[in-house]
């Protein structure tokens, strides 16, 4: 028989959806969280890590649905904050306990950024993943700090408009920079369309419990999960597409942040409707974000 750790038994579908996103485990490796793979080593300090990252999907979370609320109402005509996390902070600090939400939003991107350079340097992942992991334990460290500072002296991070425009002015402006963009804005609309398969696959799925999940509510995280990560796709899609643009017209003013990316999807022939669509998408994240904290698999007592 098998049966949870609620003692409940499993129903004959259900162990097939479980099977389908990962192998059954242990009764061990239920309790423990970890599941060692090619001889991974518990790492020091696991638990702390493991609570500071699951706090950490929250606060990512959080942000992305205050970003995806401001911008159905940009849609609707009553946004007044940047559609990126420069306004997300600003919205977040001018609601009731917003100061205390700040600070443990500063938590949580600092267990981003420890997490993720835990796994850059101690990780069963290719070098590439551990590249990847290093990059953005510097962004979240980036994020981690500019959220301190916006809390402790009121200044509001750089836009995400400002900091396209920047990057682009100065890659445009150096020998050699305008191809060096060119490139790298077709790897970023390969990402995004990367991102948009993965969705459709459900190969996020595989980072998650799923197996400890009722059947209903697996279905609504996959749900969550699919419509967040095309959502992400199809922005970070977006953002290639506007750097290619500046990069061949030698125009660093034509390339976008977050926050125009997402006004522009309101100019298209739709109207804003695509814009709530995509908006509805980044709550959706922000929501599976919130599975991620309870249901992200561990490897080494870390998350995966």
């Amino acid at each position: 028989m098998d049966w949870t750790l609620s003692g409940r038994r499993h129903s004959p579908s259900r162990r097939t959806s479980s099977s389908r996103y990962g192998r059954s485990r242990t009764y061990r490796e239920r309790r423990s969280g970890t599941r060692r793979r090619g001889g991974a080593r518990r790492v020091a300090g696991a638990g702390a890590i493991d609570g500071l990252a699951r706090a950490g999907f929250v606060a990512r979370g959080v942000v992305y649905i205050v970003i995806g609320i401001l911008a159905v109402l940009v849609a609707l005509g009553f946004g007044r904050h940047d559609l990126d996390r420069a306004g997300a902070l600003t919205a977040i600090a001018d609601e009731p306990f917003g100061e205390l939400l700040l600070w443990l939003l500063v938590i949580g991107f600092v267990g981003l950024t420890l997490w993720r350079a835990v796994r850059a340097v101690d990780s069963a992942e290719s070098g590439g993943h551990r590249l990847l992991d290093a990059v953005r334990a510097v962004v979240y460290a980036i994020a981690a700090w500019s959220t301190y500072q916006f809390l402790a002296h009121g200044r509001t991070p750089t836009t995400s408009d400002d900091s396209a425009h920047d990057v682009s002015a100065r890659l445009l402006h150096t020998d050699g920079g305008r191809v060096l963009m060119i490139v790298l804005s077709l790897a970023v609309i390969a990402v995004g369309i990367a991102i948009v398969v993965r969705a459709i696959g459900k190969r996020f799925a595989e980072r998650l419990r799923t197996g400890w999940m009722t059947y209903r509510t697996r279905d609504l995280v996959l749900r969550l999960g699919q419509a967040g990560h095309i959502a992400r796709g199809v922005i970070v899609g977006a953002f290639g597409v506007f750097a290619l643009q500046a990069a061949l017209s030698d125009t660093p003013g034509r390339s976008k942040g977050l926050d125009a990316t997402l006004r522009s999807f309101a100019q298209t022939s739709f109207g804003p409707l695509v814009l709530v669509l995509v908006a509805l998408g980044l709550i959706a994240f922000g929501l599976y974000s919130f599975a991620e904290a309870r249901w992200r698999r561990t490897l080494g007592g870390v998350p995966r």
